[in-house]
């Protein structure tokens, strides 16, 4: 979290005349669950998943991206073959609304540019928040979540772009797979002393499409960038 703060206030301090731009666009995609239920099968139980974003370029590389997503995550203990969960015999379906804000960095300049298309592989990264609604309805308060992403983003033209993203929200607790048999979430029984709340925590995924328009330009690109796009 530090790394991130003070790579943001670097960012905002570097000139960013050359290409300030801002994007809005939809997001739609795939989302599934991993935690005790889950333990390590990704795409399990893929539900629906669909949001916005808005993004502000602040150049070719650095990227500050604000997100919107709602997201349907399932999990059900007789679906695994497991002896013991299937004796246990758990199973949710919450509803979940999910807010972030990340730093986005493309590893290649990306330009906006008419009739020319360019690409970058990128990383994310900040900090977020989500509201969970469950089958029991035991947790509707908004949580604290670490988002992340990887991805690949398209430049088409001057005003588009498109990319596939693969997000990862950590939610720092255990109880996103509650339901009315378990009302504090399900909890795989651990041998004194080897307890982790880390490696306990709940995490839900995401992943599909995103397409954006470029609607706002706050100022126009320099001479110099101009030059060096055509």
């Amino acid at each position: 979290m530090r790394i991130l703060f003070f790579s943001l206030i670097i960012v905002y301090s570097l000139p960013v005349n050359s290409q300030t731009k801002s994007d809005l666009g939809l997001i739609s995609g795939v989302s599934y669950y991993m935690g005790d239920i889950n333990p390590k099968i990704p795409f399990y139980s893929p539900n629906i998943s669909a949001g916005a974003t808005y993004r502000y370029n602040l150049n070719t590389r650095y990227v500050i991206k604000g997100e919107l997503n709602y997201c349907v995550l399932s999990a059900n203990d007789k679906e695994f073959s497991d002896p013991y969960q299937q004796q246990r015999d758990a199973s949710f379906i919450a509803k979940l609304y999910d807010f972030a804000l990340q730093f986005e960095f493309n590893f290649l300049p990306l330009k906006f540019v008419e009739r020319k298309v360019y690409f970058s592989p990128f990383v994310s990264s900040g900090l977020g928040a989500s509201f969970v609604m469950n089958s029991a309805s035991y947790d509707k308060t908004i949580r604290l979540v670490l988002p992340a992403a990887i991805g690949v983003r398209f430049a088409i033209g001057k005003k588009w772009s498109t990319g596939v993203q693969w997000n990862f929200r950590n939610t720092f607790r255990d109880n996103l797979d509650a339901s009315a048999k378990f009302p504090n979430g399900v909890v795989n029984p651990i041998a004194p002393g080897y307890g982790s709340a880390i490696n306990n925590n709940d995490w839900y995924m995401f992943a599909g499409f995103f397409l954006t328009y470029k609607v706002f330009d706050f100022g126009d690109q320099c001479p110099a960038y101009q030059k060096d796009l055509k």
